[in-house]
């Protein structure tokens, strides 16, 4: 949206400024009684806001500063909230959060992570312990309870490679 300034005579605090106004814009135009702006709506009304903020400097003689971008923004935030958000309709649910392309990695990456702690930390151990209790006490019930975490280890191994090969 810092584009859309491009043609105003901002000093650097203004500029500076301008950058908070759009990292707080969500916090600044919040849908009223907790509800939530679809994407799109909330591009629509970010974009309205912007414009109307542009068309508000344009008024202005000289150079704009910090404390004229501030009275200007918090007119146009007011003017918001008074003019029963300008229209937009809010719904109801809170839109799903858009992945960014390191969320989606870390979303696909996180099963392999799984899989190697629960491997190599929590049923290593388990067998160790378990083999361990068998050699001291070579009793039936230990016998089985190896045999139980050696089995449980393979399948979960199996079992994910068989999931995954399925993608």
């Amino acid at each position: 949206m810092n584009s859309l300034f491009n043609d105003l005579n901002l000093t650097p605090e203004a500029q500076a400024y301008l950058g908070e106004i759009e990292k707080n814009l969500k916090s600044d135009l919040e849908a009223p009684s907790a509800r939530y702006y679809s994407h799109e709506t909330f591009d629509l009304l970010s974009q309205t806001a912007f414009e109307k903020l542009h068309a508000k400097l344009q008024a202005l003689t000289g150079p704009i500063d910090l404390s004229a971008l501030r009275q200007a923004w918090q007119e146009i935030v007011t003017d918001y909230y008074r003019s029963n958000n300008w229209g937009f309709q809010p719904q109801g649910e809170k839109p799903p959060k858009i992945l960014t392309e390191d969320d989606k990695v870390r979303k696909e990456l996180w099963p392999y992570i799984w899989v190697v702690i629960q491997s190599m930390i929590i049923l290593k151990t388990v067998v160790y312990y378990f083999g361990i209790k068998s050699s001291d006490d070579p009793s039936t019930l230990n016998k089985v309870l190896l045999g139980l975490a050696l089995g449980t280890s393979a399948f979960t191994l199996i079992f994910f490679a068989w999931r995954k090969s399925r993608k």
